[in-house]
């Protein structure tokens, strides 16, 4: 008889003050590579920089379908939400290792600056979400002669 790989993603004791499958704020902060115990939140890994008067933000969602996503900019914080939907179980299936993670998501991040959303661009192409936002155009001080 062979025993499957799988183990149950578990922090140890001292990481989980408020129980097991509460997580702990303080904990995740410091060691955001621990393995998230099942069922709880999954965010994509982001990056966001500026270049050429543009802020260009990525994330990385492999497995992830473009209609199941959600874009929103309001108030200077730009929101990326959506849900990547558990594979089916084989039926009669012995999984010896499964570490696939799905659910939903959200993540926000206050923009340094006003972008102008009428010109802001999103792709999506092989898992990998780009959004290019560029700055909006300051207003020039106009001189007014007077007559």
């Amino acid at each position: 008889m062979s025993l499957p790989l799988v183990r149950k993603k578990r922090r140890p004791l001292w990481m989980t003050p408020g129980g097991e499958g509460w997580g702990d704020a303080f904990f995740d902060r410091l060691w955001t590579e621990w393995p998230r115990v099942e069922g709880e939140e999954w965010v994509p890994a982001l990056d966001f920089f500026e270049k050429d008067n543009k802020y260009y933000l990525t994330a990385e969602m492999p497995g992830i379908n473009k209609d199941d996503l959600n874009i929103t900019i309001d108030n200077g914080m730009v929101t990326i939400s959506g849900k990547k939907e558990a594979r089916k179980e084989e039926e009669g299936a012995n999984f010896y290792l499964k570490e696939s993670v799905y659910g939903s998501f959200s993540r926000s991040l206050r923009l340094p600056g006003e972008v102008d959303e009428a010109k802001v661009e999103a792709t999506f192409k092989d898992g990998l979400l780009t959004l290019v936002m560029p700055h909006k155009k300051e207003a020039k001080a106009k001189r007014i002669e007077v007559k």
